[in-house]
């Protein structure tokens, strides 16, 4: 069962969509601005990604966070479950609201599985394209 999205999975996958759209490394500070949350947390949350093998990191010049595999290789599934298996959620199978929501969100996690990062990337292009054109505001 996939309960609400922890913060700390919502920075990560948030980070990994920064990484996606970058289409190159990129320094933890600079995700940390993006994503708007702490240089702290931030390391931490990349630091957990590389454990998930998801994100490599570099040293030296030409070092950061670089995505492991390519952003189309990436399922949304995968990461979430690796950061629920971290921390799961107690079960109650006897009740009976959560016995529904579980019937309920098994489409949306189906879903998840198979979202990659390049589907998540593509989506928020188009999504910013459209809000200009409906407003006429870049």
């Amino acid at each position: 069962m996939w309960p609400a999205f922890p913060k700390r999975l919502q920075s990560a996958l948030k980070a990994l969509c920064c990484l996606a759209q970058s289409g190159d490394g990129m320094q933890s500070q600079q995700i940390a601005e993006r994503i708007r949350v702490s240089t702290a947390e931030t390391a931490k949350i990349l630091q957990l990604l590389v454990w998930g093998g998801f994100v490599t990191s570099r040293r030296g010049t030409k070092g950061g966070f670089y995505l492991a595999a390519n952003s189309d290789e990436i399922t949304m599934g995968a990461v979430i479950d690796f950061f629920l298996s971290r921390h799961p959620a107690d079960q109650d199978d006897d009740s009976a609201v959560m016995r529904i929501f579980d019937k309920t969100s098994a489409p949306c996690q189906k879903a998840f599985s198979s979202l990659t990062l390049a589907d998540v990337v593509r989506s928020a292009r188009t999504g910013r394209k459209r809000s200009v054109e409906k407003t006429g505001v870049k």
